[in-house]
C-alpha cells in the first residue's frame, strides 16, 4: 500500500540530484574566487607600474657658461618598481645662444638615446649618446665655426620617488607619481666637434644634475 509513495519519493530524489550537481557547478569555489581576485590584483599592478617618465634637470640651466636644458623621457622596458629594472632614455640637449668660455656665445642642439639601470631601489647608473650640431664665434681666433657634435655622458644617481611603486607614500590607487633624482657624472666629446682653438681647455666635463620628474 506504501509502494507508490516510496517509488514517487525515489523518483523525486533521482531528479533532484542532477539539479544539485548543476547548481554546485555553477557556484564558484573559494579557490576560483581567490584566483580571480589575484588576477585582478595582477592586472591592477601592471596598470600602475608607472612605466613612463618625463624629467628635467634643475641645475645646469642656471650655471653661467653652461645653460643647458636637458628634458628626458624614460620608458621602463623590464623589471619591477623598487627592484632591478631598466629604462630606455630619449633626451634632448638645448643650449640656446649661451655665453661660453671658448666661443663668444654657443648654440648647441642635440638629441640622443640612453639606458638607465637600477641596481637597488632608486640607485642607478645611466649612459647616453647625443648627436647634433653647434656653432659660434671663437674667442681666440675670431673665426666662425659650425660643426657636428657627438657627446656621451655617464651618471650615477639615486631616485627618490613619491606616490609611485617602490617610493614614499605609495598607494594602490595612485596612477601618477613624482620623483627627484640627484646625479653626478661626466659628459665628454667623442672627437667630432670642432669649435676652433680651445686654449688648453678640455672637452670633457664633470657634471651634477638634479632631476625632477613625473611618472605615469
Amino acid at each position: 500500500m506504501h509502494a507508490p509513495a516510496t517509488f514517487a519519493a525515489l523518483a523525486l530524489a533521482l531528479h533532484a540530484a542532477p539539479e544539485a550537481q548543476r547548481a554546485s557547478a555553477r557556484e564558484p569555489t573559494a579557490a576560483a574566487v581567490a584566483d580571480s581576485a589575484a588576477a585582478v590584483d595582477d592586472t591592477a599592478a601592471v596598470a600602475r607600474t608607472h612605466r613612463f617618465g618625463f624629467e628635467l634637470d634643475l641645475v645646469q640651466p642656471f650655471i653661467p657658461t653652461v645653460g643647458i636644458i636637458k628634458p628626458k623621457f624614460s620608458w621602463t622596458v623590464w623589471g619591477k618598481p623598487g627592484g632591478l629594472r631598466g629604462d630606455v632614455l630619449f633626451a634632448l640637449y638645448i643650449r640656446p645662444h649661451i655665453p661660453h668660455d671658448i666661443l663668444e656665445t654657443i648654440d648647441e642642439y642635440m638629441a640622443g638615446v640612453g639606458y638607465r639601470q637600477y641596481l637597488w631601489r632608486g640607485l642607478h647608473l645611466e649612459g647616453l649618446v647625443l648627436a647634433g650640431a653647434a656653432w659660434g664665434t671663437n674667442q681666440f681666433d675670431g673665426e666662425d665655426y659650425t660643426t657636428a657634435a657627438v657627446f656621451a655622458e655617464a651618471n650615477l644617481g639615486y631616485r627618490f620617488g613619491f606616490w609611485e611603486p617602490g617610493g614614499f607614500r605609495d598607494r594602490a590607487h595612485h596612477t601618477r607619481g613624482f620623483y627627484i633624482a640627484p646625479q653626478f657624472g661626466t659628459i665628454f666629446s667623442l672627437g667630432v666637434a670642432d669649435i676652433g682653438p680651445r686654449n688648453g681647455k678640455p672637452d670633457w666635463f664633470l657634471q651634477g644634475n638634479l632631476l625632477v620628474g613625473a611618472s605615469f
